[in-house]
């Protein structure tokens, strides 16, 4: 790591770590190599898991909802048309820039669903820094730890209806469904925390997950390995446990700006 840290004073680029050496800490003095480490690590380690963790839930939800990756590609391909024209070849030449994934609504909603059934970090917890009462009126003493379940939170009838259960992306869209509309109360969905909490990579996550989707979208329409079995392994990340066994079948685009349709 170190060696990168130099490497980058040499070189500076305009990747993440540079971002992070060209900043100031509090006083206004640059980051230290040790600083520099640990925020580089906190980005990876709190990225790759929890991405991948949603990704794998994410292409399984899709497998028992064709419907729904249909919708997914109508989307993706209309907008691959728009910015990169009829020539199918071109839309996998290169991954999605920032305009394009911004204009994948729909898809994020999918995610997003994904992430309210089968959150990455399925539980967390809060320690009290001063004595509190919850709003059913227990007392949280000073220092006290509460842990809450963020799984169980996005499956509460009470709270996102009679189809908790379902995977129904359109509950994250606007009424004429062209713009992503997450809960106003930012405490009813907590997959990335909330509040002054909130997760500080969420966008990055978002924008990783459009990408890795789009890219294997484009290419592969996936089937479940016959007999294998889908379990989850709750432990910090919700992992599969089994992982998931797929065949991939190479996509067939068909269809050009308009009507793009896939098989």
């Amino acid at each position: 790591m170190n060696d990168a840290v130099a490497d980058r004073r040499e070189t500076p680029s305009d990747d993440l770590l540079s971002r992070f050496m060209k900043k100031r800490d509090a006083a206004g003095n640059p980051f230290s190599a040790a600083a520099l480490q640990r925020i580089v690590l906190n980005f990876v380690l709190a990225g790759r898991d929890t991405s991948s963790v949603a990704l794998t839930w994410f292409f399984w939800l899709l497998i028992n909802h064709p419907h729904v990756e249909e919708k997914i590609m109508h989307e993706i391909t209309t907008v691959l048309s728009d910015t990169r024209g009829g020539d199918r070849r071109r839309w996998t030449e290169d991954p999605l820039d920032f305009g394009e994934a911004d204009r994948l609504v729909y898809l994020k909603a999918a995610l997003a669903e994904t992430l309210r059934l089968y959150p990455s970090v399925p539980q967390d917890f809060k320690q009290a820094v001063a004595d509190d009462v919850l709003p059913d009126g227990t007392v949280v003493p000073a220092g006290s730890t509460v842990t809450y379940s963020i799984y169980s939170a996005g499956r509460v009838e009470t709270i996102w209806g009679e189809d908790c259960m379902d995977f129904k992306p359109e509950r994250w869209l606007s009424v004429r469904g062209d713009r992503f509309e997450p809960p106003k109360d930012g405490f009813k969905f907590v997959a990335f925390n909330a509040g002054p909490r909130t997760c500080l990579g969420k966008d990055l996550a978002y924008l990783q997950m459009k990408s890795v989707a789009a890219a294997v979208l484009l290419r592969y329409r996936l089937s479940l390995v016959p007999g294998h079995r889908v379990e989850q392994k709750m432990s910090l990340t919700l992992f599969m446990k089994n992982g998931l066994k797929v065949f991939l079948h190479p996509r067939k685009l068909q269809g050009g700006p308009g009507v793009p349709t896939s098989s």
